[in-house]
């Protein structure tokens, strides 16, 4: 009986502005890390280690995007309420006056 080991190959290697463009996808036009890494075939811890190596922690920096979108969906809820509160304390108002009108001949 023979025993056939696999060879293995070496990791894929990138340039310079493959890593930059892929950096720029995340930093820039702040595409998630999964997806980017997704699109460009690479794997996802890959992409991970480029970002530490250019000073930024991907982990963090999608934390942020998300409470950032989170907190911009809770203000436009807040927005949209307050004009809510607003229209309703107008209709009390007004039917406070025509009470007043009614009940005084």
């Amino acid at each position: 009986m023979s025993k056939q080991t696999a060879k293995r190959s070496a990791p894929p290697r990138y340039d310079d502005a493959f890593k930059q463009g892929a950096i720029h996808m995340v930093t820039e036009q702040k595409l998630p890390v999964k997806q980017v890494a997704s699109e460009l075939g690479i794997c996802i811890d890959t992409l991970r280690s480029w970002l530490r190596k250019s000073g930024l922690n991907p982990v963090a920096e999608n934390r942020n995007n998300n409470l950032s979108k989170k907190i911009h969906e809770l203000e436009s809820q807040i927005r949209n309420l307050n004009k809510q509160l607003d229209h309703k304390d107008s209709v009390i108002e007004t039917l406070k006056k025509s009470i007043g009108i009614i009940s005084n001949p």
